[in-house]
């Protein structure tokens, strides 16, 4: 599943580590680790809920196997993580102008 392709429409992050109060239909940068930034547009507002009530199928929504892999994969980014944390869950879709997604190189991009 890849945001660019249309097909990953969620994101789970840690709560708290940086500003994750979306609103729906607000309009966001989304800065990716393939080198690539998009704009997106908010489809839901953010959903927070302790990462213990994390379930299999948000978790496959965001291209995890189940919770638990979700869990596991967050501790890379997110060494400290507990399931006790609050989670924010953060629907989206790509922006586009004219059918054609706005994007632009970010500082992950491989020259």
């Amino acid at each position: 599943m890849t945001t660019i392709a249309g097909t990953k429409k969620i994101t789970l992050r840690k709560y708290g580590v940086e500003p994750l109060d979306f609103k729906k239909n607000e309009i966001i940068y989304g800065e990716f680790k393939d080198g690539l930034t998009f704009l997106l547009k908010i489809t839901a507002d953010t959903e927070k809920k302790f990462f213990n009530d994390l379930t299999d199928k948000e978790a496959q929504e965001d291209g995890f196997i189940n919770a638990k892999d979700a869990f596991n994969g967050l501790k890379i980014y997110y060494p400290d993580l507990q399931l006790s944390d609050i989670l924010a869950i953060i629907r989206y879709e790509i922006a586009t102008l004219n059918n054609a997604p706005i994007v632009n190189m970010n500082r992950f991009h491989q020259s």
